[in-house]
């Protein structure tokens, strides 16, 4: 039975912690200048998160409390908008990219060790909404009110506010199931190799059903996201609403891309996927497809895109929460302990199939621009 309370209360933290992430990358193009490679702004939003959320599990997990990690979440966050606005910005995305994988890796331990798939499933939902209130934030502020990109930095700067819900989390569900598994914890404790070696064979039994599929499936959006869609541009045409320069197109692939990441993160209670790998094909497939477009353009139409980046967001959405719930349901049985180190090794593939897909990036955007140049069609030097 799902408890209402606490399935909301994760989706607003999933919210509040992904939200600054998604502004970030909608914002790529404000960030750069034209010749860099958005896939930059991809990297350092990204390696922080993975460099952290890499040694956290062994560092950090029993070191720091959850209340000191979600105070420094609040102030580091808003701090770093704040320096993004103010032309710190490759300090100000290193700082929040940080935050932003301490706020998954916490929040999904506290889930899946404290509250179930009622609280893995919340998360998904809130991070599933971040994607398209990060977008909508952007393209309604600087698209539609035309209103400055530092206004929507620093009013985004409030959003880590969010993140004092933590203490209201429901404390009864959350002692009981804590002193629950207090008892096991300790008969569990072992000697240092013996763990370490208990922690690398949970690694190993990971790795091909939930790890590679998820970086792959990473890998491929993020591909798209940040190496693709920035060179498919159309022209625009005259009293245009929606589109009046360039970069409102791909801040639109966006928003429908990060649509598609709440429907199928919103799924988690009624479609499952046991196997993922299915997920990862197509999204390999997408890439494909979207990069004939990208050499051809054999179809032209810019909403013809919207349609495929709305797809793959189902695809990338529905990968994310099978995969964490269908860890969550294998290691249901195992100490609290056991579950937060598997949650915390998992959520590290996701962020090396974005950085992989940033190392490439680099690449492959100017390339795909330099083709369409040199075959007459500079909308991608000109956004």
């Amino acid at each position: 039975m799902v408890n209402l309370s606490t399935y909301s209360k994760f989706a607003i933290l999933g919210l509040v912690n992904n939200s600054l992430y998604v502004i970030i990358l909608s914002l790529a193009m404000d960030l750069t200048s034209k010749n860099t490679p958005k896939s930059l702004i991809l990297l350092l939003n990204i390696l922080p998160a993975l460099i952290l959320k890499f040694f956290a599990p062994i560092l950090i997990h029993n070191q720091i409390s959850h209340k000191k990690r979600v105070a420094c979440l609040i102030i580091i966050n808003s701090l770093s908008m704040w320096l993004i606005a103010f032309k710190k910005i490759y300090v100000g995305i290193v700082m929040a990219s940080l935050m932003s994988g301490l706020g998954e890796l916490t929040f999904l331990q506290i889930a899946s060790s404290k509250f179930g798939e009622n609280g893995i499933n919340g998360w998904s939902v809130g991070t599933g909404f971040a994607g398209i209130c990060g977008s909508l934030f952007v393209l309604v502020i600087t698209s539609l009110l035309r209103l400055s990109v530092t206004t929507c930095l620093v009013g985004s700067s409030l959003i880590p506010l969010g993140f004092i819900l933590y203490w209201h989390l429901p404390q009864n569900e959350y002692q009981q199931v804590d002193n629950a598994s207090q008892d096991q914890n300790n008969l569990n404790l072992e000697s240092g190799d013996d763990e370490s070696t208990d922690k690398l064979g949970l690694v190993r039994e990971l790795l091909y059903p939930f790890m590679l599929p998820l970086m792959l499936v990473y890998f491929a959006e993020y591909l798209i996201n940040q190496g693709i869609t920035p060179v498919l541009l159309f022209p625009i045409k005259q009293h245009s609403i929606l589109f009046r320069k360039y970069r409102d197109q791909y801040v639109l692939y966006g928003t429908t891309y990060q649509l598609g990441v709440l429907i199928s993160r919103s799924s988690g209670n009624y479609i499952r996927f046991k196997n993922v790998w299915g997920l990862s094909i197509l999204q390999v497939i997408n890439v494909g497809m979207l990069l004939i477009e990208a050499l051809y353009f054999p179809i032209e139409s810019v909403y013809f895109i919207v349609l495929c980046s709305f797809y793959e967001g189902l695809l990338g959405g529905s990968s994310y929460v099978n995969v964490f719930l269908n860890v969550n349901e294998l290691y249901s049985t195992c100490s609290s302990q056991k579950r937060e180190f598997c949650m915390g090794v998992v959520t590290i593939s996701d962020s090396f199939g974005i950085l992989f897909a940033a190392l490439f990036g680099l690449i492959l955007e100017p390339s795909l621009c330099k083709h369409q140049v040199a075959n007459g069609r500079d909308y991608c030097i000109s956004s």
